[in-house]
């Protein structure tokens, strides 16, 4: 299996990159993990290259550094990773952007993201018909998948428990965050907020968070019933 993963930004870079290091227990001679191109460079100390160069399982993962620019980058590259062996291409980005905003409003409405999801790979399927391409989302964002995997904030905070939760920050860890909160980023700056401290997508604040999910916490999610898009997105790159 070779997949080529392109992602929107680092956030989700991170997130990816620690999903398949606790898919394989980081057995070094079970695959073959890199990145490219990411933003900042700072990120390249913690997502460096890993495992076996011979192993048949290999991961590429690309941050295109915009929602924008995922859908472009991979119609430009898929015929290179196509001649270069690849078995498909998955991108990743969040449903909430700009252009989302712009067509639908600060909304989470079913028919609105259908609607969204369905004009974004009609537009990849013009071009790839084959449907070597799989773009899947994150609804709302990718922040939601770590909303649903609550526990990991108390190993940041022992405080951040789900009774702290729902008093400080309104989240009831009960519900599905994919349909439940519209701005996903926002609820994450609450959160740092009620410790007195700040979350703005640094790599640094990403990192203390996606370094300590485990497969567990992946595991659970993907069989919890919440955040259908993070099951999704699991089976285009592993299926």
């Amino acid at each position: 299996m070779k997949v080529a993963i392109y992602v929107e930004g680092i956030t989700e870079a991170g997130f990816v990159y620690r999903l398949i290091r606790e898919k394989y227990q980081d057995r070094w001679t079970d695959f073959r993990l890199e990145c490219s191109n990411l933003d900042p460079k700072s990120a390249e100390d913690d997502l460096w290259d890993y495992g076996d160069e011979n192993s048949e399982d290999f991961f590429l993962i690309y941050d295109s550094c915009s929602d924008g620019s995922v859908s472009s980058d991979m119609l430009d590259r898929f015929q290179n990773h196509q001649k270069n062996g690849f078995d498909k291409v998955v991108g990743l980005r969040d449903v909430f952007s700009e252009r989302y905003t712009e067509l639908y409003g600060q909304t989470a409405l079913k028919e609105s993201v259908d609607a969204f999801v369905k004009d974004m790979r009609a537009a990849l399927k013009e071009k790839d018909p084959d449907g070597f391409i799989q773009l899947r989302f994150a609804i709302m964002e990718t922040e939601a998948w770590l909303l649903a995997m609550s526990d990991v904030f108390s190993r940041i905070d022992p405080k951040l428990d789900s009774d702290w939760l729902l008093e400080k920050t309104g989240i009831n860890v009960s519900e599905d965050p994919e349909t439940a909160i519209v701005h996903p980023f926002k609820k994450l700056e609450a959160i740092y907020s009620s410790i007195s401290r700040t979350y703005s997508k640094h790599w640094s604040e990403i990192k203390e968070i996606v370094f300590k999910l485990t497969w567990n916490d992946f595991d659970n999610l993907y069989h919890s019933g919440k955040c259908n898009s993070f099951k999704e997105f699991y089976d285009a790159i592993f299926l």
